[in-house]
């Protein structure tokens, strides 16, 4: 644990100088990010690319739920004029048959 708070503080005073450089001089630096075997590090990782991945489903199941409700909206307008009574009106008009 201790080597890789370390190498993290190494990492975090080398960006300090660099910023302090181009504060100075005006020059942007491009940095290399260095490969840690840091296995918090690849846990985060891991833990961002579930999470996209979690968000594309997400999307997708918006965008299908959407388009399935569209679908019923059809439907239920080609339905509608079939109909001679409105649904909430279909139980009393079954119960009135029932008894006639």
């Amino acid at each position: 644990m201790t080597d890789e708070r370390q190498k993290l503080l190494d990492d975090a005073n080398r960006f300090d100088v660099l910023a302090e450089l181009e504060e100075r001089h005006g020059a942007s630096f491009v940095l290399a990010p260095q490969p840690h075997e840091d296995a918090l590090l690849r846990r985060g990782e891991a833990a961002i690319a579930e999470a996209s991945r979690l968000r594309e489903a997400h999307r997708q199941i918006l965008m299908r739920t959407a388009q399935q409700v569209e679908r019923m909206q059809q439907i239920e307008q080609e339905l509608d004029p079939l109909f001679l009574h409105p649904y909430w009106e279909l139980g009393m008009v079954r119960a009135m048959l029932a008894h006639a």
